[in-house]
């Protein structure tokens, strides 16, 4: 029988609302849920290593931010994310995926300097020590941004591993790999510019994550703003096996084709083209002819 949880010892002190000393958990091991202390937040507003600067973009952002309605690819990410995100446990192990959460240690609104400082992790920190990494932007309601990650340890983080108990604070059926993971991002988060940070192991199957990573996307577009306009919500490092550049069977996607199809054949009979495919399309008017002619092609006759 598990035993009870104990009394936090004497000495234990609050960072940020969190017990900072758990059961069975030494100080510097304690996993997610810590903010950084009044010297991180100085590191913090420091410049990041090997950075010039600590701002990136120019503007009082006094501007009111204005909604944006979903983009069409949206539904082409979630799918692809959800693709390689099984790839990744299926070729890993998924006992040997972990799934991180990085907050910055500021209130960051600005995508462009999230993803500065997210460059910058991942450059020094993310690739040399995992190889493969899947990055998952997301803008809360109250407009903070901040990140969800699929790594690769290299080693079982799961195994024994009690997830109700962790989830009511008990830490102690974590082994030596996991709590090596946390302690080393107590050291480095802050270092980046992140605060609050959690690395656990994967409860579910790899279909089930990936379909839980996936809702970050949609929840990120109900409260976009126009300055995320661009900006690329999923990006990868590492073995990759789907992208986004392709078209549903059904629905618009199949309109779209087939209006298409009509329209270069048109041209191919009218003696515009040499033959009624892509190829010559794109030899008679350039890479981004379906582009060019989009208005064209969307009243065409199917």
């Amino acid at each position: 029988m598990r035993r009870g949880r104990e009394g936090p010892p004497p000495d234990a002190q609050r960072l940020g609302g969190d017990q900072s000393v758990r059961e069975g958990v030494p100080r510097d091991e304690v996993p997610g849920r810590f903010h950084t202390s009044s010297s991180g937040v100085r590191a913090a507003q420091a410049a990041l290593p090997r950075q010039k600067s600590h701002n990136s973009t120019e503007g009082d952002g006094s501007a009111e931010p204005k909604p944006l309605e979903f983009p069409s690819s949206a539904k082409r990410t979630a799918f692809a994310l959800q693709v390689n995100v099984a790839a990744m446990c299926d070729q890993h192990g998924i006992e040997k995926v972990g799934f991180l959460t990085l907050t910055f240690a500021e209130h960051i609104l600005d995508p462009k300097e999230a993803q500065r400082r997210l460059n910058s992790l991942n450059t020094h920190v993310l690739r040399p020590r995992y190889g493969q990494v899947i990055r998952v932007l997301e803008r809360q309601k109250s407009g903070r941004i901040h990140y969800h990650l699929l790594v690769n340890i290299g080693a079982d983080i799961r195994t024994g591993v009690d997830f109700q108990a962790i989830a009511s604070g008990d830490y102690r059926s974590a082994g030596a790999e996991l709590r090596r993971e946390w302690a080393f991002w107590r050291r480095t988060a802050k270092k980046y510019g992140f605060g609050r940070t959690e690395l656990l192991p994967i409860r579910s199957t790899s279909e089930a994550i990936g379909r839980y990573v996936g809702k970050y996307i949609s929840k990120h577009l109900e409260h976009r703003e126009l300055r995320d306009r661009r900006v690329r919500l999923v990006s990868y490092s590492g073995l990759r096996v789907a992208s986004t550049r392709f078209g549903w069977a059904e629905g618009g996607g199949r309109l779209w084709r087939a209006r298409v199809k009509a329209f270069v054949n048109m041209l191919y009979e009218a003696g515009a083209i040499l033959t009624p495919t892509a190829s010559a399309m794109r030899l008679k008017f350039g890479p981004r002819w379906a582009h060019q002619w989009r208005d064209s092609i969307s009243r065409f006759e199917a």
